[in-house]
């Protein structure tokens, strides 16, 4: 049975990690499957939606994916695009109903310099080469969804 749920992730697009076409991206996932979990202190690929909803452009208008990942859609010129890493911090399912704001309160900013070096461990088991100067494309998306479909495309350049 689908229901509202909350979900607190570090996220990061796949063409920060390196990773410059669809095939190294899905080489990546496959090479790591039994190491993804969606479950809270995991990483996994992103659930959210591949695009970013735009109310004067539905996203059925957008063309489909690129061929390579580090390519801006030129209908969301300021969005960098997915697919992206996730790292589950948290997960709230359900959602009580007096925690439901239908999305109100979705965010995604970068970190902060306590929660980069904090979180940088976490990247750097998956990703040996990591470096604090890397966690700048790291953001904290917090969003409400309904698990039904996919999740919100979050993700900010800029504080």
């Amino acid at each position: 049975m689908s229901c509202r749920r909350r979900t607190t992730v570090l996220r990061i697009p796949a063409s920060a990690l390196g990773m410059r076409t669809r095939r190294e991206w899905e080489r990546f996932l496959n090479e790591h499957e039994d190491e993804f979990d969606w479950e809270p202190g995991h990483f996994n690929e992103s659930l959210s939606e591949s695009r970013p909803w735009s109310p004067s452009r539905p996203e059925a208008d957008l063309p489909g994916p690129p061929d390579r990942l580090d390519i801006r859609d030129p209908a969301c010129p300021d969005v960098v695009p997915g697919p992206f890493l996730d790292y589950c911090l948290e997960e709230i399912l359900p959602l009580p109903p007096e925690q439901d704001r239908w999305g109100e309160d979705n965010t995604a900013r970068p970190l902060k310099k306590k929660e980069a070096e904090k979180y940088l461990p976490l990247f750097k088991a998956l990703f040996p080469r990591f470096t604090l100067k890397d966690m700048e494309f790291v953001r904290w998306c917090r969003y409400e969804w309904y698990d039904g479909s996919d999740a919100p495309y979050l993700y900010s350049d800029t504080e």
